[in-house]
C-alpha cells in the first residue's frame, strides 16, 4: 500500500537524541488503512453471502458503522508511523517512540490525515582502535593489611574459649553446660557441652528467670527451672506439660580469635606460613578481578571522553528517577519515615543524576563495542550462569532455571552476561594492544 500512495514525511531535532516526525497520509492511503482495518476487525466472523473475511468494507460499514473507526484509527497510526520512520531514515535507530495522542488525531474517509510524534534515537558512538586506547594497570598482589584481614575473618570464625578458673558468667564470659529436661521423675538424656550467654534462650524457660539464675554462676554450679514442653519438643508425650530443666556449670569461659596457626591446624594446613600463602594466592584472585572491572570503567571512561556523544534527555531524567524510587524504597525498608527518606533522596539527586548518566554512556559503548566485536550469547553461557546462581544460592540447578523462566528474567540474565563478556573482552583487547606498543617502542 505504502509504495502505491506513499505519505510524506518530515522530520525535525527537537533535543538530544530526539526527533519529531510530522506525517501527511494522503486520501487514498487513509481510505486503504480504514478499509484493511474493516476487514481485520471483521475477519472470523460470519456475514451472509459473503466467504469469510470476504465481505467488501461497504458491506463492513453497514454492519459495523463507525464504531470501529477508533480501531481503524489506531491501526493507521501504527502502519504509517512505522513507514513514516523509515521515509526519514530512522527505522534502525529508534529507541523509543513516544505514545501518539490519538484524540489529537481526526481520521476521517476522503480526507487527507496529519499527525505528529516523538522518538529518542540512538546516540552516535564512534570507537577508536584499541591501539589508541590506553589503560593502567595496579598491582594486584595482596597487601599487608588485606592479610591480616582475612586471616582477622578467619580467627573470628574459628572462635577458641579458654577457660577461666574460678571465673563468675558476667557479659563477658560464656559457660559451658550440660542440661537435663525431666518431667515427673523422668529425665531426658543429658546433652552435653552446650554453651550459653547471657541474654542466651532456654528452651521452654521465662527468659528473664533463665538469665537471672545464670548471671554469676562458676564451675560446678547447678539450678533447675520450670519449663513449658511445646509443640515440636522430642518427646511428643510431654507436650502441653510442665517439667523442669536442670543446669550443670562445667566451666566458665571467654571466647577470643583463633591465631593463625590455629587456624592453619582447623583448615588441616601445615603451618601458618602455608596458611598465608594460600590467602594471599586468593586475595591475589580477587584483586585481579577487581583490577579488570576497574580497568574496564576507565576504558569506557576514555572511549567517551574521546569522542562525547549526547543522550536523549528524558532517558537520562527516567534512568534517574528509578534509581531515587529504589533509593527511597531501601532507606524505608530499613525504618526511614517517608518524608525523611524524600529529604535525604532529595540531597542526592544531582548525584544521581550524574551517575545515571555515566552509566548510560556507558551502556551504549559497550553495546557498541559487542556489535563491532561480534559478541553473543550462547546456551553454554547461559548455563554457566545458572550453575554459578545455584552454587552461591545452594540450590539446585534445574530450580535456578525454573524461577528465572518463571519471573521472565532469562533476557535480563542474558543482558547481564553479555555486558559482562564485552568488558572482558575489551580490557583483553586493549591490554594487548598497550604491550604490542611497548615491545614495539623498545625496538
Amino acid at each position: 500500500m505504502s509504495k502505491n500512495h506513499p505519505i510524506e514525511a518530515a522530520k525535525t531535532e527537537s533535543g538530544p537524541c530526539e526527533y519529531k516526525i510530522s506525517v501527511t497520509v494522503p486520501v487514498e492511503r487513509v481510505t486503504e488503512e480504514i478499509n484493511h482495518a474493516y476487514q481485520d476487525a471483521a475477519r472470523g466472523q460470519k456475514i451472509p453471502g459473503f466467504r469469510p473475511g470476504k465481505a467488501p468494507a461497504s458491506v463492513l460499514r453497514t454492519m459495523f458503522g463507525d464504531e470501529l473507526l477508533e480501531h481503524a484509527k489506531s491501526h493507521l497510526l501504527e502502519h504509517v508511523s512505522h513507514d513514516a520512520l523509515a521515509a526519514v531514515g530512522l527505522r534502525n535507530e529508534v529507541l523509543r517512540m513516544h505514545e501518539i495522542d490519538g484524540d489529537a488525531v481526526e481520521v476521517e474517509e476522503g480526507k487527507e490525515v496529519c499527525f505528529e510524534f516523538t522518538v529518542d534515537t540512538m546516540p552516535e558512538v564512534v570507537l577508536p582502535a584499541f591501539s589508541d586506547i590506553s589503560v593502567t594497570s595496579e598491582d594486584a598482589t595482596a597487601s599487608s593489611e588485606q592479610l591480616e584481614e582475612a586471616l582477622q575473618a578467619l580467627g573470628g570464625n574459628h572462635q577458641r574459649f579458654d577457660v577461666i578458673e574460678d571465673g563468675s558468667l558476667d557479659e563477658d564470659h560464656c559457660a559451658l553446660v550440660n542440661l537435663t529436661y525431666s518431667y515427673e521423675g523422668d529425665s531426658l538424656d543429658v546433652n552435653e557441652g552446650l554453651r550459653f550467654v547471657l541474654g542466651s534462650p532456654l528452651y521452654g524457660a521465662d527468659p528473664e528467670k533463665f538469665d537471672a539464675a545464670l548471671t554469676g554462676t562458676s564451675a560446678g554450679s547447678e539450678f533447675e527451672l520450670d519449663v513449658e514442653f511445646n509443640e515440636g519438643f522430642q518427646n511428643v508425650d510431654w507436650v502441653g506439660k510442665t517439667g523442669s530443666a536442670k543446669i550443670t556449670v562445667e566451666e566458665i569461659q571467654k571466647a577470643r580469635m583463633a591465631a593463625p596457626s590455629e587456624v592453619a591446624e582447623a583448615l588441616g594446613l601445615e603451618s601458618e606460613e602455608v596458611l598465608s600463602e594460600r590467602l594471599g594466592e586468593r586475595i591475589k584472585l580477587d584483586n585481579e578481578q577487581k583490577e579488570r572491572q576497574r580497568q574496564a570503567v576507565e576504558i569506557l571512561g576514555t572511549v567517551y571522553d574521546m569522542n562525547p556523544f549526547t543522550l536523549p534527555t528524558t532517558m537520562v531524567d527516567e534512568q534517574a528517577e528509578q534509581t531515587l524510587k529504589r533509593h527511597m524504597q531501601q532507606m524505608q525498608q530499613q525504618g526511614a519515615s517517608e518524608e525523611d527518606a524524600q529529604q535525604e533522596v532529595d540531597k542526592q539527586r544531582d548525584k544521581i543524576r550524574e551517575d545515571s548518566e555515566k552509566t548510560l554512556q556507558n551502556w551504549f559503548v559497550v553495546r557498541k563495542f559487542g556489535q563491532q566485536e561480534k559478541i553473543r550469547i550462547n546456551s553454554k553461557d547461559l548455563d554457566m550462569a545458572y550453575r554459578s546462581i545455584a552454587a552461591q544460592q545452594g540450590m539446585d540447578i534445574k530450580m535456578v532455571k525454573d524461577f528465572y523462566k518463571a519471573q521472565n528474567m532469562v533476557d535480563d540474565l542474558r543482558s547481564e552476561i553479555h555486558e559482562s563478556k564485552v568488558r572482558s573482552h575489551i580490557v583483553e583487547q586493549v591490554l594487548q594492544a598497550n604491550q604490542a606498543k611497548a615491545v614495539d617502542s623498545v625496538k
